[in-house]
């Protein structure tokens, strides 16, 4: 007991030095720079959100056809959840997109 109790008096005193221990100054020209990087960071974050996007939207096609081709009676059910699952999917996309374009057009 007593050591769970020095580890969370370490802890705790831990995260009180942390705040001041990596405090900065406001930078003079600190919104040159950052626009720069929301740029360059928007650019990343739009590839790797196609990327996911496309890679579940092609998971849940190839599921989709297996399970059609196991059993063709469920094509109403099956299609329903394809088509819901691939507006989510693509959703997802298009909202990285517009929070994207806010960031770099502001």
């Amino acid at each position: 007991m007593k050591r769970y109790f020095a580890m969370f008096l370490t802890v705790v005193g831990m995260l009180l030095v942390a705040a001041p221990a990596f405090a900065q100054a406001a930078a003079v020209n600190a919104n040159a720079d950052n626009a720069k990087w929301v740029i360059i960071t928007a650019g990343f974050a739009m590839a790797i959100a196609s990327a996911v996007c496309g890679y579940a939207q092609s998971k849940a096609t190839a599921a989709a056809c297996e399970g059609l081709a196991r059993n063709p009676g469920a094509r109403p059910g099956i299609q329903f959840a394809l088509i819901l699952a691939l507006v989510l999917i693509e959703s997802m996309a298009l909202y990285t997109f517009a929070i994207i374009f806010a960031k770099v057009t502001v």
